[in-house]
């Protein structure tokens, strides 16, 4: 059975189904308001098992960007090196993160600097090159960052745009990343598919399966 890893932020947590230590956005209370039960309402496990694959290892902490110079970064050392558990190794490793990097306005890039993980570019193809040199028998597929609706506000319109960068600045760094880097691209962006939230970021159970129903789409294309 295909085993498969998540890289991922609070989107992607749920209580106990991350390496301990972890920052946990799924706890008990946010389960009960987002409608889910248990982990399968998850958009991850949900492909998992479209896949028929079972998970290795959910690297996904609440919060975390892929820039940043330290723990909890996704392109930190620890994180890169903690895709695997005992001797199981992932065959397919999931990348959805970003939203916070987009959230906060981190640069994508900044003129004049070679290397600058503290940029959204950088530390992106830092983060897929980190993770092939660890994990070469693995293929890597990177999701783009979706958009959302909220659930009580029709009228909510998606912000394209936080610190002077749109979202699909960011987008277009995760596609030139994968180029780069040599690995898969799930452009669940391009679908135009927006999962629901409570508040603009978090997917509710029915949002979960929406993200799910992207990624399982552009998989199909892939293999």
């Amino acid at each position: 059975m295909k085993k498969i890893s998540i890289v991922g932020d609070s989107i992607s947590t749920y209580k106990n189904c991350n390496p301990d230590g972890y920052a946990v956005y799924y706890d008990a209370e946010i389960q009960s308001v987002n409608d889910m039960t248990g982990p399968d309402d998850t958009w991850w496990a949900q492909v998992i098992q479209a896949l028929d694959g079972e998970l290795c290892v959910n690297n996904s902490y609440s919060g975390s960007r892929v820039s940043g110079r330290g723990f909890p970064a996704a392109c930190c050392e620890e994180r890169t090196s903690a895709l695997r558990t005992g001797t199981d190794r992932p065959d397919l490793i999931l990348v959805y993160i970003g939203f916070n990097d987009f959230g906060y306005g981190v640069p994508v890039k900044r003129a004049g600097l070679t290397s600058d993980l503290t940029t959204f570019a950088d530390a992106y193809v830092h983060m897929l090159r980190a993770i092939r040199q660890k994990e070469p028998q693995a293929a890597i597929v990177c999701g783009t960052i979706m958009r959302t609706v909220m659930r009580h506000r029709p009228n909510w319109a998606f912000p394209e745009d936080y610190g002077g960068f749109g979202l699909e600045d960011y987008n277009d760094v995760i596609r030139q990343a994968c180029r780069r880097a040599q690995c898969l691209l799930a452009d669940t962006s391009a679908l135009n598919l927006r999962y629901e939230t409570l508040d603009g970021t978090h997917p509710t159970r029915k949002g979960h399966a929406t993200i799910a129903e992207a990624w399982c789409r552009c998989l199909q294309q892939l293999f």
